[in-house]
């Protein structure tokens, strides 16, 4: 059963921040970021938060942050906000999470604010401080401790759940279950295990992944010390964004490395197979909570770092019920998890051979990730291209588990399919130090 959340308290105030959300990273170690273009937010403590399982788990959340009380807004500010990360399976063993931050730093259109929450009437000061920070007589917001810089401690790479051969014959039945017709699409993800010896440092994990891939979202949801996990990343695909009753996806599906050529994936007939599953499917699981959708006639070309993607943006608004109440932003992210992107098509019968074939649980891999406000706003990116990092204070290590996975239809190669999730395993190697 989860806990009543505590009567929060939120204050607000604008400052300056001339190195940017980025630039504060190193010096911090965040229980939350949202970050793109060097925009965004980065969360610091935790105010309140609660966790959830099982196929009630986006209820659950909703229900807690729906029951949230807190002071007045002060003027510039819509109340808390919350980090949310949600697992991929309702089968699975981790939890999914929604917390507070006792910080905020926001960061948008010219204006950088920070919106204090707290449990406990405290002054901003004091908070602040905790966190390693203070804002200055000129409103400069600035860390009082030193910069833990770029370097990441040495990491130990193992293997994953599953050897290479054995994800090779993954694809392979996975394949056969396509041509079978058992299903159109099947996502079919790995993982790596890489050891520390010593503590790794989120914040310059983040800042190395916003700046080498500044198109992509930032995230980052977890714990601030101890046995606590954190999920990790830089994500190109937003599931839903919702301002307001407006509504905004982006679809990515069909994916090359940067050795080929945009028109190899223009060309592709595989590629455009693949992506246009992923995009029925997410209409189609939008439809009941929308009044109109819109999606255009032809993808186009996403160019990353490492990959290039088929990308589709999708639009539309919100419908209300017949009491003419709006779906909560984590209602309309359970209507369009899991997408064709990260599962395939039809839904339940590929989970259900994601959950034969993997061999392993993905936790909140693949899963909703981002963050909402009291005013209906949200943030859902799909956690992709990022792993989960586990820290052990006694041993002053920890491990941090990355996933990547390829999309499996009429025409796919085995092979090439591994090749496609060592090009997205790629970002992660490069931000811990083990790629060049």
């Amino acid at each position: 059963m989860i806990s009543a959340p505590p009567c929060l308290h939120t204050t607000v105030q604008d400052v300056d921040l001339p190195g940017g959300l980025v630039g504060l990273l190193p010096h911090l170690r965040p229980s939350g970021t949202w970050i793109r273009e060097r925009e965004g937010l980065i969360g610091l403590g935790v105010a309140a938060s609660t966790t959830a399982a099982g196929p009630g788990r986006f209820r659950d959340l909703a229900d807690y942050w729906e029951s949230v009380p807190h002071s007045p807004a002060t003027p510039g500010s819509s109340g808390p906000v919350a980090l949310v990360s949600i697992t991929f399976s309702e089968d699975s063993e981790a939890l999914s999470r929604l917390l507070i931050p006792e910080v905020l730093i926001r960061s948008e259109a010219g204006r950088t604010s920070v919106l204090i929450t707290t449990a406990h009437p405290e002054s901003p000061e004091q908070v602040l401080a905790r966190h390693g920070l203070r804002i200055n007589d000129r409103r400069l917001l600035q860390p009082t401790g030193a910069s833990a810089g770029g370097d990441m401690p040495e990491c130990r790479l193992q293997p994953g759940v599953q050897s290479e051969r054995q994800y090779l014959s993954a694809i392979a039945a996975g394949l056969t279950a396509v041509h079978e017709g058992t299903v159109d699409k099947l996502v079919l993800a790995r993982d790596l295990l890489l050891g520390t010896q010593s503590p790794l440092h989120t914040g310059s994990l983040l800042a190395r992944l916003a700046s080498e891939y500044p198109q992509t979202w930032t995230y980052c949801v977890g714990g601030t010390g101890g046995t606590a996990e954190t999920v990790l990343g830089a994500t190109p695909e937003m599931l839903v964004r919702l301002r307001g009753t407006r509504l905004s996806s982006r679809v990515l599906a069909g994916t090359i490395g940067r050795t080929q050529h945009t028109a190899d994936l223009v060309r592709d007939a595989k590629q455009h197979r693949e992506h246009g599953l992923a995009v029925t499917s997410l209409l189609e699981q939008l439809r009941p909570v929308t009044g109109t959708l819109q999606s255009p006639s032809k993808p186009s070309v996403l160019e990353l770092p490492n990959v290039y993607h088929l990308a589709s943006d999708i639009s539309g608004e919100l419908s209300a019920d017949a009491a003419g109440r709006y779906p909560s932003p984590l209602q309309v992210a359970e209507a369009a998890h899991p997408t064709a992107a990260v599962c395939g098509t039809p839904t339940t019968t590929a989970a259900g051979l994601i959950a034969q074939l993997e061999g392993m649980d993905r936790g909140p891999y693949a899963g909703p990730v981002g963050w909402l406000d009291a005013a209906g706003n949200a943030d859902f990116g799909i956690a992709l291209r990022g792993g989960v990092v586990s820290e052990n204070a006694e041993a002053g290590g920890g491990t941090v588990r990355i996933f990547a996975g390829c999309g499996v239809v009429a025409g796919s190669e085995p092979e090439a399919e591994l090749a496609e999730t060592r090009v997205k395993l790629k970002p992660m190697l490069w931000a811990l130090g083990l790629e060049a």
